[in-house]
């Protein structure tokens, strides 16, 4: 592991502290299979389980998947507070690691490959087949053809090898945040959700001729350049971000045409006093506290995170009070955004096999259980009669959460995310992830279930134009840092400072020759490469 070494040299304090992990029977992490059917596992622990237990170890999921594949598992953690990347890197720096790891293997130096180069972790080409079949049936079998191969072409190195057990998407829906308004309001006002620019300045202005402070209000999440946010650029036939243009080629929205305009609406709009000035260092509570005391009426957020927090909260006050998922904005009635961000088919976070294991094939057999319909259900709706029923509707056999999740305060928590997570991990962690009886329970009001329907409504151009999950090389990954180091932050704050009125916008075309020289359009290069690869995988 001479790669491993360089690379957290520089962390090599941090290594030494001994009490970084925090397992159940493990000592510093250093566990690693004995051969029989135990296995060591680290993982980072999902923060809502975080909340009710103590390790991995005393969720139901796990409990009861011990006894159907009949392996013990240690659970190794890292202490809480730590982050997931320090942790990592302590991890790696023990002399023997753990058989399993799961981690977001494009955050490793040189990507997933550059851990399997460095013996971090093993390829797992020539194991899936006999060892993986339901994983195998995924990337290679019938259901990855029924999915045109889209789980294998992101769950691939570069080189096309096999380093993990991903988070794969199953369901229709990819987006899960989207804007959001108080639709009480508009009803008293008599205003319909608006829908295209000119319904969004009206809206704006009678919010703000009713004493609203500021109409509108997020964090900078919103109007980052570098990320796909979920806003009002589509209104211009344009992406923010890195994505695929109308000629298939990889584009960066700020140097298309429109991305000007929809700065300059931006600006207007925020000279109007319709957006919060404070969307620079406004941080999620401050935003979810002016939505709930009523200073904003408009924003920007997850439709669990935010609109099923904030219901609640603002009926606690106003009974009155409710909140409605916003079409995204487009030029004229009739039109179809395209450019959102569509969630990839496979996550880079995945159970990696480690190459300390020393039985790899009972570390597969059992990282595969999650991809069987048995190992499915277990981890997503737990133990049928316990944490779910089935119910019949319309023909199907839908899965039905028992009282035990949708009233949390059976299960002595606050929520019904801390519910679920006391008991199984249902979503964002290797398995099969987004199953729509998920979804649906998980959502506890309607205009929950409507936001998931209006946001996932009309899918088919936004993944044409959306780049997946993408594979680069190390040298790629060293010059994505080695630019983003220099140019990241000095265009972000230009691109605020345009909309916030501080820079004028006469100086936009400046700004981007700017970014262009400062290594942006060697990004573009460095995206392109990959995407060719991506392609070129489906030939």
């Amino acid at each position: 592991m001479k790669k491993a070494v360089k690379i957290f040299s520089l962390v090599l304090c941090i290594a030494l502290i001994a009490s970084a992990f925090a397992g159940c029977g493990a000592d510093s992490g250093k566990k690693t299979n004995t051969g029989d059917n135990t296995l060591s596992y680290w993982a980072v622990m999902d923060g809502s389980s975080m909340a009710s237990v103590s390790s991995y170890a005393d969720l139901l999921f796990f409990q009861k998947m011990e006894e159907r594949t009949g392996v013990k598992v240690d659970f190794i953690h890292p202490i809480e507070g730590s982050t997931g990347n320090e942790a990592f890197m302590t991890m790696l720096s023990a002399s023997t690691l753990p058989d399993v790891v799961e981690y977001d293997w494009s955050k490793y130096e040189g990507g997933a490959q550059g851990a399997i180069d460095d013996g971090v972790i093993i390829e797992l080409n020539d194991y899936l087949e006999e060892y993986a079949p339901n994983y195998y049936d995924y990337m290679e079998g019938e259901k990855g053809k029924a999915n045109d191969y889209r789980y294998k072409y992101e769950a691939t190195t570069a080189d096309g090898n096999y380093y993990g057990f991903n988070c794969l998407n199953i369901g229709t829906a990819r987006m899960f945040s989207g804007l959001y308004i108080r639709s009480d309001l508009l009803d008293k006002w008599g205003m319909d959700v608006p829908v295209t620019i000119d319904d969004w300045t009206a809206v704006f202005a009678k919010a703000k001729s009713e004493g609203i402070e500021d109409p509108f209000t997020s964090t900078k999440w919103a109007f980052t350049v570098n990320h796909m946010s979920i806003n009002f650029h589509n209104a211009y036939n344009v992406g923010s971000s890195f994505y695929i243009g109308d000629d298939s080629e990889v584009v960066f929205g700020p140097f298309e045409k429109g991305y000007k305009e929809y700065i300059t609406q931006m600006a207007e709009w925020v000279k109007a006093g319709y957006i919060d000035t404070g969307f620079v260092t406004n941080d999620d509570a401050t935003v979810k506290g002016k939505i709930a005391n009523g200073q904003s009426i408009v924003s920007i957020g997850g439709i669990g995170g935010h609109m099923g927090a904030l219901i609640p909260a603002g009926q606690s006050v106003n009974p009155d009070f409710m909140l409605v998922a916003c079409p995204f904005p487009v030029a004229k009635v009739g039109d179809k955004p395209v450019y959102l961000a569509v969630n990839g088919e496979a996550m880079p976070l995945a159970n990696a096999i480690t190459g300390s294991c020393a039985n790899p094939e009972i570390a597969i057999k059992w990282c595969d259980f999650v991809y069987s319909e048995e190992g499915f259900i277990l981890q997503t709706f737990g133990v049928e009669g316990d944490t779910f029923t089935y119910e019949e509707k319309d023909g199907e056999k839908h899965f039905v959460y028992t009282d035990k999740i949708t009233k949390p305060e059976n299960s002595g928590v606050t929520s019904m995310t801390e519910a679920l997570y006391k008991y199984m991990l249902p979503a964002n962690h290797p398995g099969l992830d987004q199953h729509p009886d998920y979804l649906n329970g998980y959502y506890p009001y309607q205009s929950q279930r409507d936001a998931l329907n209006m946001y996932n409504g009309d899918l088919k151009s936004a993944k044409l134009h959306s780049l997946p999950t993408l594979e680069f090389t190390e040298d790629e990954l060293q010059r994505k840092t080695d630019i983003l180091e220099v140019a990241f932050d000095e265009l972000e704050v230009a691109h605020s400072d345009m909309i916030l009125g501080k820079i004028s916008l006469d100086k936009y075309d400046e700004i981007m020759e700017q970014a262009k020289k400062d290594g942006y359009d060697e990004l573009l290069d460095i995206y392109q490469a990959a995407y060719d690869r991506y392609i070129a995988k489906f030939e």
